[in-house]
């Protein structure tokens, strides 16, 4: 329930305990105007330069003031619970989104990128006057969308350091698959040594530094972060909070397609060249998964999606026994995998 609060400096009065105050009752939430989505939207390349134009009705307060309105998607029926934010406006009424930023933006949704699906999802718009007063929403507006594969660009931050000449251009790089702040991904350094994470394939963006026990610092002024020993390294960053985590990996086969069971991992060998792991093996009818340094703390299994990985995901099943070459890719923000008969 929004509560009735008093607006200071909007209110003339004869006597010090006269005030106008906010009447939640008056309050009318913004409407969102479906008359012009259609039931549908196909994007393809050659309309993907195109763009979608949402509107509204203003929302009301019963008097004048600065509103900012944001707008968010989400899957129909999900109830906005995993809700993306497509942008925020000061006063207008409408918002523009690219066909393109909206076709990358639903296939993060799709149980397989690859091969996308016609997608229903509901837009709607948030009104916001004051951190006092609880944000007030629209309806929602339906729309279906069918995407087009193409390769998913996750945001990026990047790592120039001393393992690669200090040179962001050229710098490997680690991702927010949900592009809410939090970065995750792998990075292999030749030797120990001092590096950076930067916004931009530059200095002249937003650089981290060390802020000191695990928190970083954005002035450009700041010391170089480090780790300690050459090592395969997975990096967390969150740039909502300023914090960063490190951890030196090496990777296993563990399950009782195995020759070792669920007890014992048999080792897989990591190419610079490739940035791969991978090892050849006699595997029999049965389950693997992948785990690092030899525990559970962080494993690997597959998701619904083919040749994916995710934490902590179910058993990759083996078919038949015989001879296999399995890779594990943490390359890229995606984290993939194949088990191959040889």
């Amino acid at each position: 329930m929004l509560s009735i609060i008093t607006l200071a400096g909007l209110y003339s009065c004869q006597k010090d305990e006269d005030r106008v105050v906010l009447d939640t009752s008056k309050i009318v939430a913004p409407v969102m105007d479906d008359s012009t989505l259609g039931d549908s939207l196909v994007i393809t390349p050659d309309n993907a330069d195109s763009s979608l134009t949402l509107t509204w009705q203003a929302a009301n307060y019963g008097f004048n003031t600065a509103i900012t309105y944001f707008v968010q998607m989400d899957a129909s029926g999900n109830n906005f619970n995993n809700a993306s934010t497509l942008g925020t406006t000061s006063g207008e009424t409408s918002f523009t989104i690219s066909y393109n930023d909206l076709n990358n933006k639903i296939l993060l949704m799709q149980d397989d990128p690859e091969s996308p699906l016609p997608t229903s999802v509901e837009f709607r718009v948030l009104s916001i006057i004051s951190s006092a007063v609880d944000t007030v929403f629209s309806n929602a507006a339906s729309l279906s969308i069918t995407p087009f594969y193409i390769v998913i660009t996750y945001p990026q931050l990047y790592v120039p350091g001393a393992y690669q000449g200090w040179a962001p251009d050229q710098a490997d790089s680690i991702g927010s698959i949900n592009n809410d702040g939090n970065f995750e991904g792998y990075i292999y350094m030749p030797q120990a040594g001092e590096f950076k994470f930067t916004s931009a394939r530059d200095w002249a963006h937003v650089n981290y530094g060390n802020g000191g026990d695990g928190m970083l610092d954005t002035d450009g002024g700041a010391g170089n972060l480090s780790v300690p020993e050459a090592g395969f390294y997975k990096f967390n960053v969150n740039t909502n909070d300023l914090t960063w985590t490190y951890l030196n990996t090496t990777w296993g086969l563990i399950g009782d397609a195995t020759s070792g069971g669920w007890d014992t991992d048999t080792p897989m060998v990591y190419n610079e060249d490739t940035q791969l792991w991978t090892v050849t093996t006699d595997l029999n009818a049965g389950d693997i998964k992948f785990r690092a340094n030899g525990g559970w703390d962080l494993n690997y299994g597959k998701n619904d999606q083919p040749g994916k990985l995710v934490e902590n995901g179910d058993n990759i099943h083996v078919d038949e026994a015989g001879s296999y070459t399995v890779t594990l890719d943490l390359s890229t923000t995606v984290y993939k995998y194949k088990v191959e008969k040889n």
